[in-house]
C-alpha cells in the first residue's frame, strides 16, 4: 500500500514539474529569442555594416528568426495553458500555422547558408568569384531564397488538416513529410554551411601563404639591391684608392 502511495505520489509530482517545464520554458526561450534578436538588428544595422552583404544575410536571418519565434512559441503557449488551442479547431489556421513554423524557420535557416557561401565568395582569390560578395547581389539573393522556401513549403498546405486535430496525411506522406523536414531542412543546410566554412578557411590560409612568399620575395630584392649598392660603393672606393 505504502508503495502504491509513493508511485502515485511520484507520478503527481512528475506531472507537475513537467506541467511547469512546458510552462516556463517556452516562456523564457521567447524572452531570450526576442532578446537575442533585437540586439541582432542593433548590431548588422549599424553604419559599418549597412553595406557588408554577409551582415545583410544575418539581419534578414534574425528577421526570420524573430518572426517564428514570436509566432510559433506563442501560439504554442496559448495552446497548451490558455486553452486558445486554434489550430485543433480551426481548418485553415491548421494549415497557416504548420505551413508558417516550417516555411520561415526554413528560410531562416538558408540565409545563414548564404553568408557562409558570401564568405567564402569574398575570401577567394578568383575576381570573378568576389564579385558575387556584394550587397545588390545580396539582395537579389534574398528575395530568390524567401521565393524558394515559400515554395518549397507549399505542399503543407494541402497535406495538414484536421484528423480530428491538426496534422498531416498518414501513409507515405507522412514519411515524406519526415523526409522533407530532416533533408530540406535539417542535413542539406548544415552539411553546406560546413563544406563552405572549410573551403573558407582554406582560402584564408592560402592567402596568408601568398602573403608569406610576397614578404620573402621583397626581402630577397631588398637584399639584392642593398648588395649591389654595397659593392658599387665598395667598387668606387677601390677605384678611388688605386
Amino acid at each position: 500500500m505504502s508503495n502504491t502511495n509513493i508511485s502515485s505520489s511520484f507520478l503527481a509530482t512528475t506531472e507537475i514539474v513537467t506541467i511547469q517545464m512546458t510552462y516556463y520554458g517556452p516562456i523564457i526561450l521567447l524572452t531570450v529569442g526576442i532578446f537575442g534578436c533585437l540586439c541582432n538588428f542593433l548590431t548588422f544595422t549599424s553604419r559599418q555594416l549597412r553595406e557588408n552583404s554577409c551582415a545583410f544575410y544575418f539581419l534578414c536571418s534574425a528577421i526570420f528568426e524573430f518572426l517564428s519565434i514570436t509566432f510559433g512559441l506563442s501560439t504554442r503557449l496559448a495552446a497548451d495553458h490558455f486553452g486558445y488551442n486554434l489550430q485543433n479547431r480551426n481548418r485553415m489556421f491548421c494549415k497557416f500555422r504548420a505551413y508558417y513554423v516550417s516555411s520561415i524557420p526554413l528560410i531562416a535557416t538558408y540565409f545563414i547558408l548564404l553568408s557562409a557561401i558570401d564568405r567564402y565568395m569574398s575570401s577567394s582569390a578568383d575576381v570573378y568569384l568576389r564579385s558575387f560578395s556584394k550587397i545588390k547581389v545580396a539582395y537579389r539573393n534574398v528575395i530568390i531564397f524567401i521565393i524558394i522556401g515559400l515554395i518549397s513549403c507549399s505542399h503543407i498546405l494541402i497535406s495538414y488538416d484536421l484528423r480530428p486535430k491538426c496534422a498531416t496525411s498518414p501513409g507515405i506522406y507522412a514519411v515524406f513529410d519526415s523526409m522533407f523536414v530532416i533533408l530540406w531542412l535539417g542535413l542539406i543546410p548544415h552539411i553546406l554551411m560546413l563544406t563552405f566554412g572549410f573551403l573558407t578557411l582554406t582560402n584564408i590560409r592560402r592567402t596568408r601563404q601568398r602573403r608569406i612568399v610576397k614578404a620573402q620575395i621583397k626581402n630577397i630584392n631588398i637584399n639584392q639591391n642593398q648588395y649591389r649598392k654595397n659593392y658599387k660603393t665598395d667598387r668606387q672606393l677601390i677605384l678611388v684608392s688605386n
